[in-house]
């Protein structure tokens, strides 16, 4: 008795040890899934491999409408082939992991390093085993669904982190049963399946109403008076999150007389029913009352009852430490049992089934093997232990046996012996490995995923690092394209302008050197208009000056056009990269449902470095480029020189007492004159006539002769100045033209005029085509900087899952070696 009494101890000691454990490790998987949520949001969008679980789903839903045995439904009809009828095949049934089998599916980082591929290597990388974290897109059980494909990243990074928002929630509820000390057990099944009457066999007592129609309308929880003083009571809770044994104002006492009424109508609408009760078995038989953990019964309305019951069924399963599930013999499984079986499945391995009214079967041992062979399909560990786990009884039977005095069914004692069993001896198995198994699953989905999304980081910065290669020997002709055009812009500019100016100095020097030619085309009237001779030379030159200039500007805006055609033909080309460079990246651009979509796709930003800006030559280049560059693109002329607007014809003009200009002309003839003088033959005779002549002279007749002599010579100068006019005028006024022009700079001004016209002209040409070409560098900069952006965050993600694999793979092996212990409770 006390070496009893000490295995007891040592067992409640090992069973506190392993629930420190693995609520701490429940703590830790939690973390990790915060982790993982917390990077899906902010760094990277997790992959999940839809399009590979997709086509893994449709090619097993095919596999299960070929198979000749399956699960059918049906509520009490058998067919001869011992299978189940159904009218639409839902997705085959799949066995959940467990604690047993992970030994031989956990994948080391090497041999991942070492290329093994992911599918050949147990359930663990079988994108179609995905268990906890596995996301339900199916829209129809129709092959040629592809929602999964046809979503987005974004679309599935967001539905992964709702999933594993759920999956923090379902932790939470787990830790919080791994702490409670107490155990749970939830009688569960479809409407009419003997739930509550089974209760009732339990505990000995007819507490819990019961009819051949359901009547069980809400949660009833019965458990040992004991954990209420010791007083058998009924507790109506309203709010079951709200509720306190101790406050009265929590709950609403009934009587036992309305507890019929309350179970089958609940017309005040309360969540659930507290039943306090005395067990009529001793400490070693009684379930209840049992000596070693407070235990509840929980009785549940029908599955299939409605859809908000369902719902609220199974919400409360995960709150749950043992599932019973009743069975009717006569219905078998239908859907709503299924789905729950399957749902709990995730993490409950073994759940305590009782198939009740037994008795009212005739052929047992057909039913017998067609009930087996569903739970072998929907929950196979149970199967496995089916002596323990799987019991046919008839609880009405057995509960008027008791009412009577009679001997006890043993099928229904012994089911009573393995269910106490369960809950109380193997409690590690009814308690703990649910929550263990929940763990792995979440564990081993993790590793999967992260194992997927290194190798989508891998395979990303593959892409990433060929497009970089790909595209470095275009970016560097780009850049020499930039730079040669641009000089060549720059060349062309340089030499028009250079052109202009010389052009205009040469022909503006040459035309104001030359003004006298000009004026003397204008016709002499004679001595009369001369002032009229006089303003048409000044106009004339004017006008000359006026045409000079204007043939200068003609020959600018020549230049212009040629400079601009040569330009045009630089643009044409540039625009012959651009489009290469465009349809470049058009076909590197993956298609938009691939998961790579986002590494050579341009961004927007590269699209807006691409669009062509508003400059001033924008306009000229979307217009004919070979038309013709006319006077009046170029900036108004106005006057070409201030000081002839306001030159006036003077008197000096129309007199020149320099004769420099004529002494070439009185040398020749004073020359001629003496030649001729000395070479006649009385050339002596005269001289001494002349000598005679002035020595018989007085001095009065001297002087005569010297006047009448100065007389004639200024009558002779004088008919020499009027006969000349007309040229005295046009070289006068041809004089002061020149050297007010050449005083105001009238040469320099026009030449840099001009040049700075024409700069003024193709400058927007060189810019835009500049401009444009930097724009393209910085779009291909900004891609290949965006590359690299993208491939640092592949590369840090390919470090964090590769981290998060290998902590994933050690925490479950921390939470497996929890069961390995060779006591078990």
């Amino acid at each position: 008795m006390n070496a009893t009494h000490q295995e007891q101890v040592q067992q409640q000691r090992i069973f506190a040890d392993k629930c420190r454990r693995l609520h701490t490790y429940l703590s830790n998987t939690k973390f990790l899934l915060q982790e993982i949520g917390e990077y899906n949001r902010t760094k990277w969008p997790v992959h999940y491999p839809l399009a590979r679980i997709a086509r893994a789903n449709q090619a097993a839903v095919s596999s299960s409408a070929q198979a000749s045995t399956g699960l059918r439904r049906t509520n009490s009809m058998l067919n001869s082939d011992s299978t189940l009828v159904d009218s639409m095949a839902p997705v085959p049934l799949r066995r959940a992991m467990t604690a047993d089998d992970f030994s031989d599916t956990e994948i080391t980082n090497d041999e991942l390093r070492a290329g093994v591929d992911p599918d050949s290597v147990g359930r663990l990388l079988d994108p179609s085993d995905l268990s906890v974290l596995k996301l339900d897109l199916r829209l129809s059980y129709h092959s040629d669904s592809d929602v999964m494909g046809s979503l987005e990243e974004s679309s599935i990074a967001r539905l992964f982190d709702e999933r594993l928002m759920q999956c923090e929630a379902h932790i939470d509820k787990l830790i919080a049963r791994v702490t409670d000390k107490s155990s749970k057990i939830l009688v569960t099944g479809d409407l009419n399946a003997g739930k509550s009457t089974l209760v009732n066999a339990l505990i000995r007592k007819d507490i819990l109403p019961f009819d051949q129609q359901p009547c069980t309308m809400l949660f009833c929880e019965v458990v040992d008076a004991s954990l209420n003083g010791g007083a058998e009571e009924v507790h109506a809770i309203p709010d079951i999150s709200a509720y306190n044994r101790s406050d009265a104002s929590t709950f609403a006492k009934i009587s036992m007389s309305d507890l019929e009424d309350i179970v089958m109508e609940n017309s005040e609408h309360y969540q659930q029913l507290k039943i306090y009760t005395n067990d009529c078995h001793s400490d070693k038989q009684s379930l209840l009352h049992n000596g070693v953990v407070d235990v509840a019964l929980i009785d549940s309305p029908g599955l299939n009852r409605d859809s908000l019951k369902t719902t609220q069924l199974f919400a409360r399963q995960e709150e749950i430490d043992v599932v019973v599930f009743v069975v009717n013999a006569e219905n078998h499984f239908t859907l709503s049992g299924q789905d729950f079986l399957l749902n709990a499945g995730k993490e409950k391995a073994h759940i305590f089934i009782v198939v009740n009214r037994f008795d009212a079967i005739r052929r047992k041992d057909r039913c017998e093997r067609m009930i087996l062979d569903q739970i072998r399909e929907l929950s196979p560990l149970t199967y496995e232990e089916r002596g323990e786990l799987v019991h046919f009884v008839s609880a009405h039977e057995h509960l008027a046996d008791q009412q009577n005095g009679t001997s006890e069914a043993t099928s229904f004692a012994s089911m009573e012996k393995c269910l106490r069993s369960f809950t109380l001896e193997q409690r590690f198995k009814s308690k703990l490995a649910p929550a263990q198994r929940y763990a792995m699953n979440v564990l081993f989905d993790v590793q999967y995923l992260a194992a997927e999304n290194v190798a989508t980081a891998t395979k990303r910065i593959q892409e990433i690092n060929a497009a970089l290669r790909e595209g470095m020997p275009k970016y560097e002709t780009l850049l020499q394209e930039r730079t040669e055009t641009s000089r060549r812009a720059e060349a062309v500019l340089d030499g028009s302008c250079l052109e202009v100016r010389r052009h205009t100095t040469a022909h503006l020097t040459n035309t104001t050197l030359h003004l006298q030619d000009v004026a003397e085309k204008v016709s002499y009237p004679g001595l009369l208009s001369l002032w009229s001779y006089a303003e048409s030379v000044l106009l004339t030159m004017v006008r000359h000056l006026e045409h000079e200039v204007s043939e200068c500007d003609r020959f600018a805006c020549f230049t212009i056009q040629q400079a601009r055609q040569e330009l045009s033909r630089l643009e044409a080309a540039r625009r012959v990269l651009e489009e290469a460079t465009s349809t470049r990246r058009a076909h590197d651009a993956p298609k938009s449902n691939s998961s790579f979509a986002s590494i050579t796709a341009v961004s927007d930003d590269d699209s807006a470095l691409l669009k062509p800006t508003a400059t001033p030559a924008a306009g000229m280049w979307n217009g004919d480029l070979s038309a013709s560059v006319t006077a009046s693109q170029i900036a108004s002329i106005g006057s070409i020189s201030n000081e002839l607007d306001t030159i006036q014809l003077e008197l000096s003009d129309f007199v020149d007492l320099d004769f420099s200009h004529n002494w070439g002309a009185l040398t020749s003839i004073s020359a001629s004159a003496s030649l001729t003088l000395f070479a006649s033959k009385s050339m002596v005779g005269n001289v001494l006539t002349l000598f005679k002549m002035t020595s018989t002279m007085g001095p009065h007749t001297a002087r005569r002769l010297v006047v009448a002599t100065a007389a004639l010579v200024g009558l002779g100068s004088v008919f020499y100045i009027l006969s000349d006019m007309d040229g005295t005028v046009r070289r006068k006024l041809s004089s002061r033209v020149s050297l007010m022009l050449e005083k105001e700079g009238f040469v320099e001004c026009h030449a840099e005029r001009l040049t700075t016209e024409t700069s003024r002209a193709i400058r927007p040409f060189v810019w835009h085509l500049q401009h444009t070409f930097q724009r393209m560098v910085e779009a291909e900069e900004h891609r290949r900087a965006d590359h690299l952006r993208r491939r640092h965050i592949a590369q840090d993600s390919q470090i964090y899952f590769d981290e998060l694999r290998a902590k994933a793979q050690e925490l479950a092996g921390a939470v497996r070696a929890v069961s390995i212990d060779a006591n078990m409770c």
